[in-house]
Formats: structure tokens, C-alpha cells, sequence
């Protein structure tokens, strides 16, 4: 039986996400979520698994609208690292910073043109967690109350994704798609202390470690 798994733990350096019941809509969600990159990593031939060093969760707001979270899974190689140290400062810049980065992509979920399906499961989701709200009629009203909720929906997705990769790495799905573990690194397309310590919460400890000093010391 595949194992599931539960976004129940909260990851440091983001807006913590108050803890509250859920029901089959999270669980239809995190099952899509990692049903489809599960799915995406065994697609990656032995031939390009060898030659890769790290996994990219890109979580990034469709239309800008943090309502509507998405995650892109892919991945960066050494190959192609060591093609960037020319036009990166230094080559742990072009080693981490995404910019310099292959920048595919397996899958994008929650994407409503690639995967619709996961984009309603997304608001349902949302609907689930109590943070679903209707337009604003006043655009002052809006601000207070989208905003707020905006950001706890982005702080909820940050630590599914976080917990998503652990479970990756847990069951094994990681090392079996890619010959050995790989650090998966969750970011945005900026780079700050709370990427650092959400991938820090994504991995298993140390496997992240390079990243981490990097962007702390960035």
C-alpha cells in the first residue's frame, strides 16, 4: 500500500499555520499532490537520473494570486551547473540559484490549463482548511480580508510541500526514481532565510546543508 501523508507539521521561518481539523477534501488533495510528482520523478530516465544533484519544488502563485498556489517539480544537473559557472558570480551560485537552473518541468500542479483537476482539489482544499472567501465588492475589504488569508493559505502550501518532500524521501521514492537521495529544494524565485530553513524542514538532516549555507550566506 502506497503510504499517504499529512500536512500536520508546520515548517520555521514561515506564518505558522494554526492547526485545525480537515476532512477528505485535504486528503484528496495531498493524495493528487503526491500522486502526480511521485509519478513525475519515476518518469526520469537512469540515463539524466545520474547526472542530477538536487529536486525543485517551485511553489509560484498563478496569475500572482497566492489564492492559487502552484508547485513545479524538476530538477538541475551537474552538467548543467558546471555549463552556468560562466555567466553565474561563483559556482555555488550557479549551483543554487534557480535562475541558472535547467528550470523544467515535470509536472506543475494545481496549474488550471495543465491540471485542472488538481486546481479544484486545490480550492477545495482551501474550502477545507476555512480560508476560502468570496470577491471582495470593496476593494478596501479585500485587502483585510483577502490578504490575511492569503497569506495563511501560502503558509499552508508551503508546509504541504514541505511535508510532501519528506514523505519522498521516507518511503523511498526519491532514492528509487534517482539511484540515491537528492536534497529537494523548496523555493520561490527569490531567495531568503525562511527558504532556507523550510528546505532545511523538507529534507532529511544535513542533505540539505549546501543549499542552506548558501542562501544564508548569500
Amino acid at each position: 500500500m502506497r503510504a499517504r501523508f499529512t500536512s500536520s507539521t508546520a515548517t520555521s521561518g514561515t506564518h505558522d499555520p494554526s492547526p485545525r481539523p480537515t476532512g477528505p477534501a485535504t486528503t484528496t488533495f495531498n493524495d493528487h499532490l503526491q500522486h502526480l510528482v511521485a509519478g513525475a520523478l519515476a518518469s526520469i530516465s537512469a540515463a539524466d537520473a545520474g547526472d542530477i544533484y538536487a529536486v525543485s519544488f517551485l511553489i509560484h502563485n498563478e496569475d500572482d494570486d497566492p489564492r492559487q498556489p502552484t508547485l513545479t517539480v524538476g530538477y538541475n544537473t551537474e552538467t548543467q551547473a558546471r555549463r552556468s559557472i560562466r555567466e553565474a558570480s561563483d559556482q555555488a551560485e550557479a549551483r543554487w540559484n534557480y535562475a541558472f537552473w535547467l528550470q523544467n518541468e515535470l509536472t506543475v500542479v494545481g496549474d488550471l490549463t495543465s491540471d485542472p483537476a488538481g486546481a479544484t482539489a486545490r480550492q477545495n482544499w482551501i474550502s477545507d482548511l476555512g480560508l476560502r472567501c468570496r470577491e471582495p465588492t470593496d476593494l478596501a475589504d479585500g485587502d483585510s480580508v483577502a490578504g490575511p488569508l492569503a497569506a495563511r493559505i501560502e503558509a499552508h502550501f508551503r508546509q504541504t510541500c514541505c511535508q510532501l518532500a519528506r514523505t519522498l524521501h521516507t518511503t523511498g521514492v526519491i532514492e528509487s526514481s534517482l539511484g540515491r537521495s537528492v536534497p529537494v529544494i523548496v523555493h520561490e524565485l527569490e531567495y531568503y532565510e525562511a527558504i532556507a530553513r523550510q528546505t532545511e524542514a523538507a529534507n532529511p538532516p544535513g542533505l540539505a546543508d549546501e543549499f542552506i549555507s548558501w542562501v544564508l550566506n548569500w
